[in-house]
């Protein structure tokens, strides 16, 4: 398959995986990769709150450590939990991988359920979404929101950079 094929098939699969229709057109010229920049991610401490569509009114709070140094190594180590967790690998198999412009999501084919878990990020905030669709009882099918501010470094940890 040309080069150029290979990338409208893939921007294709893409977009249709997001729901968004395509047209596909063919460039008089070979097309080149697309550079754009990386989502931003800032390692901390983060305040969250999360909202499950079923329970509305029982928002949960709390805190996290995200200690990745960087938008790439977040995605890498989160992906990487799922790939070599082997309580996961009996029940579920990752199905899909996608890059957006500002983070990543990614589903999974799992034991009457499928899960698509959604990542946004910007300087001091993560925003995640799991979907999850219960395939035999779909009434109970829900969606988590995941809202994370960042509030300061983690406890006991250094400032990236920092000699002492």
């Amino acid at each position: 398959m040309p080069r150029t094929t290979a990338i409208r098939s893939v921007a294709a699969s893409a977009l249709l995986f997001l729901g968004h229709p395509v047209r596909a057109e063919t460039p008089s010229v070979e097309a080149a990769p697309l550079l754009t920049p990386r989502p931003v991610f800032v390692p901390g401490l983060y305040e969250t709150e999360s909202r499950n569509s079923q329970f509305q009114d029982q928002g949960a709070k709390g805190e996290a450590c995200l200690a990745s140094a960087d938008y790439e190594s977040f995605r890498r180590e989160t992906m990487a939990q799922y790939q070599s967790n082997p309580r996961f690998l009996d029940a579920c198999r990752l199905s899909e991988t996608r890059d957006l412009p500002d983070g990543f999501v990614f589903a999974m084919a799992c034991k009457e359920s499928k899960v698509v878990l959604t990542y946004h990020f910007s300087k001091d905030s993560v925003t995640s979404t799991i979907q999850t669709l219960i395939t035999r009882r779909p009434e109970f099918s829900s969606e988590i929101l995941t809202l994370m501010r960042r509030r300061g470094d983690c406890p006991g940890r250094e400032k990236p950079g920092r000699n002492t």
